[in-house]
C-alpha cells in the first residue's frame, strides 16, 4: 500500500514548502490547507479584527527586536492583512497576518518564518482574536522550531506533543516483564 500523500499548508511564501505534521488540531489542519478570502472581500468586523491583529503583531515584533537595532519593514499586499520583515546580519523574521477563510467567521492565521543561514523555523497560530503576548509566543516558537534544511526540502510543521496518557502507556509497555514466582509456593509466615 503506498504511503499517504502529505498534506501541505498554504504557507504564504512559495519558496518554502510546509508539510503539516503530527499532533496538529483538526480544525487547524482544515484551515491551514485552504486559501483565505482576499482583503477586499472582508466584512467590516473582519477588517477591524485583522487590523487589530496587525497592530499587535507589529508591537510584538518591536518587543522582540527592541535591543537589536533591527528595523521592521512593512509590505503592502491585497492577499494579506499585513506582512512584516525584519532582517539583521544573523537572522531574518517574516510575519504574515492572513484574512479569514470564510465571509461569516473571523478566525485568521498569524504565520511566522524565522531564518538563519542554512536554517529555517516556522510557526503559526489560528484564532479569532489575538493578544500581543500570543503573537510574541508564536515568534519565539518559530525561533525554537528552527532546523537545518537542504534546498528544496520541505519544513515539517509539528503540533503540540501527544497527550500525557499516551506517553505513560508507552512507558509502561516498555518496562520488561519479570518472571513471576510459581503459584504453588507459599509465602513465609
Amino acid at each position: 500500500m503506498p504511503d499517504a500523500k502529505p498534506k501541505l499548508a498554504n504557507f504564504p511564501e512559495r519558496d518554502l514548502t510546509v508539510v503539516l505534521g503530527p499532533n496538529i488540531n483538526q480544525v487547524a489542519l482544515k484551515h491551514l490547507g485552504r486559501f483565505p478570502i482576499g482583503t477586499y472581500e472582508m466584512s467590516f468586523a473582519q477588517q477591524e479584527k485583522g487590523q487589530h491583529t496587525a497592530d499587535l503583531a507589529k508591537s510584538a515584533l518591536h518587543t522582540l527586536l527592541k535591543g537589536s537595532g533591527t528595523t521592521i519593514q512593512t509590505e503592502a499586499s491585497r492577499d494579506y492583512v499585513a506582512i512584516y520583515h525584519a532582517t539583521n546580519a544573523e537572522c531574518a523574521w517574516k510575519l504574515w497576518v492572513t484574512p479569514p477563510y470564510e465571509l461569516t467567521q473571523a478566525s485568521h492565521v498569524v504565520w511566522v518564518k524565522y531564518s538563519e543561514p542554512g536554517k529555517v523555523g516556522v510557526a503559526f497560530r489560528l484564532a479569532t482574536g489575538f493578544t500581543a503576548d500570543e503573537i510574541f509566543a508564536v515568534l519565539k516558537t518559530a525561533q525554537k522550531n528552527v532546523e537545518a534544511l537542504n534546498p528544496g526540502d520541505p519544513f515539517v510543521l509539528k503540533g503540540n506533543p501527544a497527550p500525557r496518557f499516551q506517553k505513560k502507556a508507552v512507558a509502561e509497555a516498555a518496562v520488561p516483564v519479570t518472571e513471576a514466582a510459581p503459584a504453588n509456593e507459599s509465602a513465609p509466615t
